[in-house]
């Protein structure tokens, strides 16, 4: 295969090594701590990746929509959980017919989507788990208190359904750098969760498994009573943004972007192959040069990125190649339709996102 320096650009590729640090590392944190984990792969959107979370342990997977479950189950991934609300009757009847290949659940918030699912499900002569969304403080999909009561109840009376659990995602605690901070609000976010539990436990429902967090929260959620299940995604690749909040160190950071210098038209300003369309944008922030260079991203367009220098002159030359870190692993892996595996310098393999545009 070929060395790294030696790919077109721009190229998206992530270091095995630090991929299978990432795994081990947020293993050892739920073994630790006696939970599960389940780890989101919208971020990797990768079968291998996936199974190599499993073989480290990991109990199953989340996935974000049902076109990425129909991919992971048609890979071998058996254990599957759509962490998000499925309405409407034909990706309802999807969900339903993966439980022929797989052990399939997902999340519901409604009336609606219980007796949708457990309809389809019964049509089909198959069980489907279903995990109550509790809203956990991110004011997003979710229920909480009572109103989770009344729905885990009327699954527990639903043909074809079976109770898995309750989840909640504290996406919003992830916007809070400081950790003491971050750590009051996993404490409310706990709080709501079980007020969840104790409203549905009143009317004589059984719930095993409890599963919630993201990668800035789990350390948290991971010391705290009540919790069975981590469904934490970025960790696997890491990003700037996973920097900023003290979830990971830089050298914990698999996911680069590689650019080559294209022009430079001034002494301060340097401009790189790679823009929006390479590296997403939908945080508002720019990625981060991999190398000490004394440059950064100050402006982007489809295909062009352009470099400054915090002093004069830059420090780059056209034709150098330049290897960034995204700020958002999940939406920059999205724009790409394949991936290369490095080992250092040496590429290990190419691999296609399969799971890349996986909407409905």
């Amino acid at each position: 295969m070929a060395t790294l320096n030696e790919l077109d650009t721009p190229v998206i590729y992530a270091d095995v090594k630090t991929v299978r640090h990432n795994i081990e590392k947020m293993q050892r944190l739920a073994d630790a701590h006696g939970k599960k984990l389940r780890p989101h792969v919208k971020t990797h959107k990768l079968p291998l990746l996936a199974k190599w979370q499993i073989d480290a342990g990991a109990v199953g997977i989340c996935v974000q929509k049902t076109s990425e479950a129909e991919i992971m189950a048609a890979h071998g991934v058996r254990n599957i959980l759509i962490s998000n609300e499925v309405i409407g009757r034909k990706k309802i009847d999807r969900v339903a017919a993966l439980a022929l290949l797989s052990d399939i659940c997902l999340a519901v918030d409604s009336e609606l989507g219980i007796s949708q699912i457990s309809d389809s499900a019964k049509n089909l002569g198959v069980e489907v788990g279903v995990f109550i969304d509790i809203d956990v403080g991110m004011e997003r999909c979710g229920v909480r208190g009572e109103q989770a009561g009344r729905l885990a109840e009327l699954v527990a009376k639903s043909p074809s359904l079976y109770l898995k659990g309750v989840m909640g995602y504290d996406g919003h605690t992830s916007r809070i750098s400081g950790y003491e901070e971050r750590r009051k609000e996993v404490y409310r976010s706990h709080g709501f969760l079980m007020e969840a539990l104790r409203a549905i436990r009143s009317r004589g429902v059984t719930i095993d498994t409890v599963s919630v967090g993201g990668t800035p929260s789990a350390s948290i959620w991971a010391e705290l009573d009540g919790v069975t299940e981590l469904q934490p995604g970025t960790y696997i690749y890491n990003d700037v943004h996973q920097v900023e909040v003290g979830a990971a160190e830089k050298s914990e950071c698999a996911l680069k972007i590689m650019a080559t210098v294209m022009s430079k038209p001034a002494p301060d300003r340097a401009v790189i192959d790679a823009g929006s369309k390479s590296f997403a944008f939908d945080q508002g922030r720019f990625p981060v040069p991999m190398d000490e260079l004394g440059t950064h991203l100050v402006s982007f367009s489809e295909e062009h990125g352009v470099l400054k220098s915090s002093g004069s002159p830059i420090g780059v030359e056209v034709g150098d190649k330049l290897s960034f870190i995204p700020y958002h692993a999940c939406t920059a892996v999205d724009l790409w339709d394949e991936i290369y595996l490095v080992d250092g310098e040496r590429v290990v393999s190419k691999l296609k996102i399969e799971a890349r545009g996986a909407r409905s």
